[in-house]
């Protein structure tokens, strides 16, 4: 269905695909500003940090393709009734509410940030050891997981609040620190973005597992985090619910 929605709108999708292009040619713009004038900033060079820009675009692109569409349509379920029609279906309706709405024309985007990452990798000239690439698939799909259920954590305010666009739209800007080394943020803010809003966890953790410099028993954090998560997503899912007033109360 969601393909056929897209279909409907091709010259949209052709949007889509050339906004794309120009937020990887975004991406570049600030890394080759900064090495400009220094040949590594931490120990990073600008191979390694396109990298890390180039994995984000693909988070950023998953967030926005399978994610985002749900996060942001929780406010009208729940204030407009639409959610008694989905509690009434014979199917599991917190994923149901989660994952209903797709939106694949936003798929390029991990596309073009595959290619930035590969070009960075090749630019800083790292064999990639199928093992090493193993470990930062990994470690990219529980950072990707861990900030899905932190914004789906947001949108479920909206059992409480009013509306939770504005939240929405806050963590949409925050992306932008994902497209950084955690080594270029004050100690305060990467043990933030690997623990509440965990961004580096999907971006430079990957990176770093790439070059082999990194310990292992990160991703051991990463997976306890993600359970962690995934039982306060849950939770925080049954309490609004209990909370909530249908249409027809």
């Amino acid at each position: 269905m969601a393909l056929i929605r897209e279909a409907q709108f091709r010259a949209q999708v052709w949007t889509t695909v050339v906004v794309g292009l120009l937020e990887m040619v975004a991406q570049v713009v600030p890394v080759l500003v900064i090495f400009d004038h220094t040949d590594s900033v931490n120990g990073w060079d600008v191979g390694l940090v396109m990298a890390v820009a180039g994995v984000s675009e693909v988070m950023a692109s998953l967030l926005a393709t399978f994610v985002s569409p749900n996060q942001a349509r929780m406010t009208s379920y729940i204030r407009e009734g639409d959610l008694d029609l989905i509690l009434i279906r014979p199917v599991a309706t917190q994923a149901f509410a989660s994952l209903r709405w797709v939106q694949p024309a936003e798929l390029w985007g991990a596309a073009s940030g595959l290619a930035l990452a590969a070009v960075g990798l090749t630019v800083s000239d790292l064999a990639i050891r199928p093992e090493l690439l193993t470990l930062a698939v990994l470690g990219f799909v529980l950072g990707f997981v861990a900030v899905s259920l932190v914004w789906l954590n947001l949108g479920y305010l909206a059992f409480w609040f009013t509306s939770v666009d504005a939240l929405g739209e806050l963590l949409g800007a925050l992306l932008t620190a994902g497209k950084y080394p955690l080594a270029f943020f004050p100690r305060t803010v990467r043990i933030l973005l690997l623990s509440v809003i965990p961004l580096g966890l999907a971006t430079t953790v990957p990176v770093e597992l790439l070059t082999g410099d990194i310990e292992l028993r990160l991703l051991g954090y990463g997976a306890g985090l993600v359970v962690v998560l995934a039982v306060i997503t849950r939770l925080h899912w049954l309490a609004g619910i209990r909370r909530y007033s249908s249409a027809s109360s």
